[in-house]
Formats: structure tokens, sequence, C-alpha cells
């Protein structure tokens, strides 16, 4: 099959889910965060249901990338995240778009945007560098436990910290890595769940 980045994106416009169909009530919608996704997209599944009314959302998500040489990868990452008409700046532009062309983040975008964020935190909230490390350590010992994970080996907080930089306060054992792979979460509002009949046993599938 051809490769897409992104691949859920690409299967919701097959499915004629993109754009919805006249008279439904869907709404769809994609969010492009990385590693970030599943999280982001939880997140926002929880927004729709409390604060725009949704009774249910489904929460998919799709690559196909692992097979990707990388700098193909993240030319079609870079791609895909910045502006497509990026503001033209010139000295008589307004502070709009001078601001704007201050957030296009260089490449590779999505580390660097990630670093945008943690130079943020630490400057906002004082977190330290080793305190971010911790996060990637962290996760490494959970997956050292998932006999399913994609990487199982174990970081110390020094080799975090040692890795080669992507981009500030951003290393290379902080980065996701290609994978192959779909998931789906239905996310309900508690009306209608309190409405549906008991579920069956989970099911797990790859």
């Amino acid at each position: 099959a051809r490769q897409r980045f992104m691949e859920a994106h690409w299967l919701a416009g097959e499915c004629g889910l993109l754009p919805p169909p006249p008279g439904h009530a869907v709404r769809v919608r994609t969010l492009d965060t990385g590693g970030a996704g599943p999280v982001s997209m939880l997140l926002q599944a929880k927004r729709m249901v409390e604060v725009e009314g949704c009774s249910a959302v489904a929460v998919v998500a799709g690559d196909s990338v692992s097979s990707l040489p990388s700098r193909e990868f993240l030319a079609r990452a870079d791609e895909s995240l910045l502006p497509r008409d990026p503001p033209e700046i010139t000295w008589e532009a307004d502070e709009a778009k001078k601001e704007a062309a201050r957030f296009v983040p260089p490449t590779p975008v999505i580390p660097s945007t990630y670093s945008h964020v943690t130079q943020a935190q630490m400057a906002r909230f004082g977190v330290t560098r080793e305190q971010l490390a911790m996060v990637s350590v962290l996760m490494s010992a959970q997956a050292a436990r998932h006999p399913h994970a994609v990487q199982r080996e174990q970081y110390s907080l020094q080799e975090v910290l040692d890795a080669p930089q992507i981009a500030p306060h951003v290393g290379l054992l902080e980065c996701a890595r290609k994978a192959d792979g779909a998931a789906a979460v239905i996310v309900v509002s508690p009306e209608l769940a309190s409405s549906l009949p008991p579920s069956p046993s989970p099911s797990l599938s790859s």
C-alpha cells in the first residue's frame, strides 16, 4: 500500500467522513501533534463531550511510516505542519503578521515546536531540563514492562540528557519513534453511557 503521513486523516476522506455528509450531525477533526497525538485527541474528545454537547466521539489514529527513510519522513512531517501560505513579512507589515512569522518553527518542525513549549515552561514555571528528561526516563521504564512495546530499552536520566540534541532542550531519546499501527477509542457522555447495555469483555487486536 502507498505510505501516507497521518494515515487516519486520509482514511477518513476515503470513508466519506471528510467532508461530513449533508444532513448528518458529524464533526470530523484531525490533530497533527506527533507523538503527543493520543493525549491531544483524548483531551479534544473530552472537550467535545463536556463543552460542545457531543454524545459520542470516536478517537481514531493510524500511521504507516516505519519503513520510510528518515529524510523523507521529516520532509513529510514538516510539509504537513508548516503554514501552506506563510505571511509575507515587510518592514511595513503590521504587528500581527510579524508575530505570526515568529512562531514558524524551523525544521524538524515537530521537535522544534515541542522545544518552543519546553522553553515556555522553563521560563514561566521554572521547570528544569532534568525534570523534562525524566518524562522519557519514566516512559521507557513503563515500556520495558510491556511485552508489545516498540522499544523496551530502559533509559537513565544521564542517557537522556547526553543524547544528541534535535532541538533546544529536546534530545534524540525524547522524540517519538517511527511506527506502523492504528487504534480507536470511543469517548461518550455519562448520559449515553448510562443508557447502553453492559459492555462485553474487551477485545484487543493488532
